[in-house]
């Protein structure tokens, strides 16, 4: 077995300071802000840029951040866990995860959707929706489990912010597409999303950070509330270095077969990896969500390695300027209802989520609430 160490504890009652340095390398965290999450004792949370470790502090003294390798789901300790360690209290156990089925991953897709709606200002033009749909479309024909019409949809928020919903859907936030330089780099970004819908992840954690929002948080926290700290959380915590590297192979893999540059991939990363350096606070969200820049920059060059090049590959930088660069999403973009067709859809299919968020929520309440709560 590794060795583990424990993390410092503040003495009861006294107000916790931030920690100055990774708990794990000891490097100084990243110039960006820590990221408070909602759902995980408050924990405002750091990523090292040299090992990755995640880390903070609650009122509950210093906390770990890890990624279950069983279930996949994140959860807080106050141990630095080796990763032969580092399963959930709900997967060392023995409990499994459920996964939704088609329908149920549907409406819990709708419940998120409609809960944000009150959350975020969905934005668009006429240009920029069908520019954004005809790209991932594209990639998700080369995406295996992907919906056949995938729908994207932009919100406005400085912060860098993606999310995928079980299903066909993913938003953007007009922060995170101004920091794209080209279609070449927009296409890696829509299919990395693509790829954790395609693969049943998105729906798993939603139903897990909604249940633990509602049965372990406020009496208050209820209905739309839930749903929206789940997505939020979500996009805060990212799905873990596994799932994340994985997305991004299969992301890799669609833009070069839809026929663009294999580098855009590393240009962007190599952008973003700037801006955390330099502190910007748009990025801070980003840094703790994902494995840092470094690192999938390594993984994605290994697997370019040997790998064969496309004789042509587009970059498209004039259409991609015109249809979504920086004076559209400054001057063109209007606030936009983008559901309202799907509307009557998401009350029949919320209809049976609610059932089943019932009996689980019960089961869970009497046998291992554990499992919801991530110990």
């Amino acid at each position: 077995m590794e060795p583990t160490a424990q993390l410092l504890t503040p003495p009861a009652g006294s107000r916790p300071a931030a920690l100055a340095a990774c708990p794990r390398c000891d490097e100084p965290w990243p110039r960006v802000p820590a990221v408070a999450t909602l759902l995980l004792d408050g924990l405002a949370l750091h990523r090292c840029v040299r090992c990755g470790t995640r880390a903070g502090r609650s009122v509950e003294g210093a906390r770990c951040v890890f990624t279950c390798e069983g279930c996949g789901v994140p959860f807080a300790d106050p141990e630095l866990l080796p990763r032969s360690a580092q399963r959930c209290p709900s997967c060392r156990d023995g409990v499994p995860p459920d996964y939704p089925d088609d329908d149920l991953a549907a409406a819990i897709g709708g419940e998120v959707r409609d809960a944000l709606a009150g959350t975020w200002e969905f934005v668009g033009s006429p240009a920029a929706t069908d520019y954004l749909a005809r790209i991932a479309r594209q990639v998700a024909r080369r995406i295996d489990g992907a919906s056949a019409a995938p729908r994207v949809v932009l919100f406005r928020e400085l912060a860098a912010r993606s999310l995928a919903l079980p299903g066909d859907l993913v938003l953007l936030s007009t922060g995170l597409l101004a920091s794209v330089g080209d279609e070449a780099e927009l296409t890696f970004v829509i299919a990395h999303e693509l790829a954790h819908a395609a693969s049943g992840d998105a729906a798993v954690r939603l139903v897990r950070l909604g249940l633990r929002s509602m049965v372990h948080g406020s009496r208050r926290r209820r209905g739309g509330e839930a749903w929206s700290q789940a997505a939020l959380d979500l996009v805060r915590l990212g799905y873990g270095r596994v799932r994340e590297r994985e997305a991004d192979a299969v992301a890799l893999h669609a833009t070069i077969a839809a026929g663009y540059d294999p580098q855009a991939a590393l240009r962007y990363l190599a952008r973003i990896e700037e801006r955390i350096v330099a502190g910007d606070a748009d990025l801070a969200e980003l840094a703790v969500s994902h494995p840092t820049p470094s690192y999938r920059t390594r993984k994605l060059e290994q697997a370019l390695y040997g790998a064969e090049r496309p004789g042509v590959v587009r970059v498209n930088r004039e259409p991609f300027r015109r249809a979504v660069g920086h004076t559209v999403l400054a001057r063109e973009l209007v606030r936009i209802d983008p559901f309202a067709d799907v509307a009557a859809d998401a009350r029949t299919g919320g209809s049976r989520l609610w059932v089943w968020l019932g009996l689980a929520g019960a089961l869970a309440a009497a046998a291992v609430l554990g499992w919801v709560f991530f110990g």
